[in-house]
């Protein structure tokens, strides 16, 4: 055990290092540039703390979870523009996980504070101020079991902590809901034997009591997918919420939660039934599922909805409609995409091509793939193909890409895109031209993207 905690330490080194550096800890001379690389003597005490910890039995235990996961952290958690170290343990002999705290100061490291809780593991730790008064409030997730989680708030005034609430959690995030410029604590808990799912917003006064408000999420909900903070038509701050489960006609619902007139709402959600019903979809195939994103980078979350396509074959395609909405839960629609899985690049509609594009794949040459964009007439159902999106890769892919009658849109990595117009601009009434095209494409990135809508 202790050449593995040795190792961890050497490991750790690096980053400790580099972290100290970009805070102004190491003071470094020119000399000591061409000088071998040796150890800060920060460094070695701060080593020496963490020893005298493990020396007691405790393992290192990161936390599991969430956007903080090292096992040794800095923060500047009282605002004095010095970092603090916390370092998360586990005490196998005691079944209890601590957080130690490290203040440098005098020339050496001392713990200033430890949190102690229970559980199998820390699921998850984060860092807010939560009443503008530039000390952080630290939220730790403490993992009870499979599928049991409790948060604890803790304030950190002088480096005494005080836990100002615990709750159970199915998932957290941290956003000025509120929008009074400090952070708030939204979390999302899965239905329970008592209760249905629900959002609850944590607020913490200047005389530091904690107030917290429930929103219920829709009737139906079994797992949370994702929660995305962002902002409506209105400006007005909200949680996007993706759900899955049974809502009648669909397996999947976003839910959106914000602070309106005073209090915490989901705004879409409807009294009878109990679902936002104008979110709710039908899982389709795809190799992953899109989630709300501010897909034309206005500002505004929006929420996507498959709407299926005239067939040219058996095979269904669908469009994306994409929705925003106001606080009031009234919706406009912002755009229409084609989104290409597959091949990683979807295509803005213009507005008039609605109702009036169909799409088919065509893969028949290799290193080539291909999808064809149709005009299909509604009084005598004639289809008429107008575009090819080309994704091609290989050796010769670029040389392909030059073909007559092709225009490279963009290359990324091993693969390059290219359109190719088969009939003149504007035809059949539709808008598109080779500006459009090109202004219109866009690649998709793994960040957007996690399961099948």
């Amino acid at each position: 055990m202790k050449h593995v905690k040795k190792r961890f330490l050497m490991t750790l080194l690096p980053v400790l290092i580099a972290a100290m550096s970009l805070t102004g800890c190491l003071r470094v001379s020119a000399d000591e540039l061409y000088s071998l690389p040796q150890m800060s003597e920060e460094y070695l005490r701060l080593q020496a703390q963490l020893n005298a910890v493990l020396s007691q039995g405790a393992e290192f235990s990161p936390p599991t979870g969430g956007p903080n996961r090292q096992a040794v952290q800095l923060k500047d958690l009282n605002g004095n523009r010095r970092n603090e170290v916390l370092a998360f343990f586990s005490f196998p002999a005691e079944s209890t996980l601590k957080v130690y705290i490290f203040e440098f100061s005098g020339g050496d490291y001392s713990v200033v504070e430890i949190i102690e809780g229970g559980g199998t593991a820390i699921e998850s730790v984060r860092y807010a101020d939560m009443d503008g008064d530039g000390i952080m409030e630290i939220i730790i997730g403490w993992q009870m079991g499979a599928a049991l989680n409790y948060f604890s708030i803790y304030s950190l005034k002088d480096f005494h902590s005080i836990m100002l609430t615990r709750e159970e959690y199915t998932e957290l995030t941290i956003f000025d809901l509120t929008g009074d410029g400090n952070d708030d604590i939204i979390s999302i808990r899965l239905p329970t034997q008592d209760s249905g799912a629900v959002a609850q917003l944590f607020t913490l006064m200047p005389d530091g009591e904690i107030v917290s408000e429930e929103a219920r999420l829709s009737s139906g909900v079994e797992a949370i997918s994702r929660v995305l903070a962002g902002r409506l038509i209105d400006d007005v701050p909200a949680i996007f919420i993706e759900c899955e489960g049974r809502f009648g006609d669909g397996s999947l619902v976003t839910d959106i939660c914000a602070f309106r007139n005073g209090s915490f709402t989901n705004i879409l959600l409807k009294r009878t039934g109990g679902v936002s019903e104008e979110t709710v979809r039908a899982r389709i195939y795809s190799p992953d599922r899109i989630y709300s994103s501010d897909i034309n980078k206005d500002g505004v979350l929006k929420v996507p909805i498959p709407e299926l396509l005239m067939a040219q074959s058996e095979t269904p395609y669908y469009a994306i409609d994409w929705y925003a909405f106001n606080s009031l839960g009234n919706s406009r629609l912002a755009l229409t995409t084609y989104h290409n899985y597959f091949d990683e690049w979807f295509l803005i509609f213009p507005v008039d091509w609605s109702g009036k594009v169909s799409v088919r794949r065509e893969d028949t040459v290799s290193g080539e793939r291909t999808v064809i964009f149709t005009y299909i007439s509604g009084e005598n159902e004639l289809y008429d193909d107008f575009l090819k999106i080309y994704r091609l890769t290989g050796d010769i892919g670029e040389e392909r890409a030059r073909l007559p009658g092709r225009t490279i849109l963009m290359s990324e990595g091993t693969s390059t895109y290219a359109f190719e117009l088969l009939a003149p601009p504007n035809s059949f009434g539709l808008t598109f031209n080779e500006a459009i095209i090109k202004a219109n494409f866009r690649l998709i990135y793994s960040d957007w993207l996690a399961g099948t809508i």
